[in-house]
């Protein structure tokens, strides 16, 4: 498949408000007798996954990893006609994607085939396991919407070069190695809390790590503004993204400017590789944010914020 996308016509916000997809899948690892294993999903702040098992012991390179569950496609016949993303008699294919730009690796796997007839609420079921010791650093997973066969008759702006990504269903940027970008922000459905929260668990900040079973962001995927912050796509969008993010950021230093162990994370002083205090000490001798004041911290946060979201940084 050719993999880039020309100006057709392609799978936007409109088309997946009509199209109507839900997602039940998980990501696994086979046990050495064989048997399946589900890795818990974590997300840092830039919405990279983070994988592992409940103690930690979890390892691409020895284990592997997989991707299985089911694909639902609520109004597949939406996408069809002159006025959608191709017309009644083109055959649009489904597959699952991976690129790893640091271990020069990539695949496609075709997954069904859908038409103007297909029915509604089609279950497209997906398992796949990736090789051992062939990736490593990010891997971009993705389900993506493909031209398998043109129209005879394609209007002006439809697709018509076979193989051709129109876009994609879902994503995932994965981290296969290291620690990932600081704090983890755990994904849950609460339809009775609010978007987002903080839990914080930690007594020794000098020694325990930054991670969510010390200090977690809570993000809500049952709120209504969660794709919002999940996927920021508008300015709006955007706004919300580093008002959150910002938001739990001051709560995290400030709770710990309370601590007694403040000075000694403002100095460096006693913290271990990778605690929360070696992560606050970054913030405080890196970033150009002002600790003078709670209203300033405020400002300097979310100034910083805007600024990497409008470069491209975040």
């Amino acid at each position: 498949m050719a993999n880039k996308i020309s100006m057709n016509r392609i799978y936007d916000e409109a088309m997946e408000e009509l199209l109507n997809v839900s997602t039940d899948l998980h990501f696994f690892y086979k046990d050495d007798d064989a048997s399946r294993q589900i890795l818990n999903e974590t997300e840092d702040y830039e919405f990279k996954t983070l994988l592992s098992n409940d103690d930690d012991s979890w390892d691409y390179v020895e284990k592997g990893l997989g991707i299985s569950g089911n694909v639902m496609l609520g109004s597949p016949s939406s996408l069809f006609g002159p006025t959608q993303i191709v017309n009644a008699d083109a055959e649009l294919g489904i597959a699952l994607q991976w690129v790893s730009k640091q271990s020069s690796q990539r695949g496609v796997i075709p997954l069904t085939t859908i038409t103007s007839t297909t029915p509604d609420n089609i279950l497209i079921p997906i398992d796949y396991y990736f090789q051992k010791d062939k990736l490593f650093g990010e891997v971009h997973i993705s389900l993506v919407i493909y031209l398998k066969k043109a129209s005879r008759n394609s209007m002006r702006g439809q697709a018509k070069l076979s193989g051709t990504i129109l876009g994609k269903l879902v994503e995932w940027v994965v981290i296969l190695d290291g620690s990932g970008s600081t704090f983890p922000i755990v994904i849950v459905n609460e339809p009775d809390k609010p978007l987002w929260y903080v839990d914080f668990n930690f007594s020794e900040p000098l020694v325990e790590p930054f991670d969510k079973e010390y200090i977690a962001i809570y993000l809500n995927k049952a709120h209504a503004a969660f794709p919002s912050i999940q996927k920021p796509k508008t300015k709006i969008d955007q706004a919300l993204y580093v008002e959150f993010l910002s938001g739990a950021l001051q709560l995290i230093l400030q709770n710990l400017m309370e601590s007694v162990d403040w000075q000694e994370i403002q100095n460096g002083e006693n913290c271990e590789e990778g605690s929360i205090g070696q992560v606050m000490h970054y913030f405080i001798t890196t970033l150009n944010w002002e600790f003078d004041t709670p209203e300033k911290l405020a400002i300097s946060i979310r100034k910083d914020l805007e600024t990497r979201v409008k470069t491209g940084e975040m």
